[in-house]
């Protein structure tokens, strides 16, 4: 079982993804409302994937995978509602994956499937 940290400010989605990763995958979710609190967990318990939303409260999604990459390499998945703000130059070589908002659950646990792989 591996563990995965996504970083969403927004409860319901919160509760999404905690609903596929426990009906959809063997893993583990751990859950921050931003940046600082995203640090602070991965300082604690290094994920083996991060799962961050774009338009976060006190940091850019891409900064924070910068950031957080930084701190432990592990692949990264990119979410948003905001594909039109997301430039393929931007993601080359920091996130694996883009998914855009709403999310589709099964589409989720495939993509989470295929890059811890």
């Amino acid at each position: 079982m591996k563990t995965i940290l996504y970083v969403e400010d927004h409860p319901p989605a919160r509760l999404l993804m905690q609903a596929i990763i426990d009906e959809l995958t063997p893993h583990r979710l751990v859950v921050a409302g931003d940046g600082s609190e995203a640090r602070r967990l991965v300082e604690a318990a290094p994920p083996d994937l991060y799962i961050l939303d774009l338009d976060l409260p006190d940091i850019d999604g891409l900064a924070l995978a910068r950031a957080l990459s930084a701190q432990h390499p592990a692949p990264v998945i990119l979410v948003s509602a905001y594909a039109e703000a997301i430039h393929a130059e931007d993601l080359a070589g920091l996130v694996h994956v883009y998914l855009a908002k709403p999310l589709d659950p099964d589409h989720v646990a495939e993509t989470i499937q295929r890059t811890l792989a």
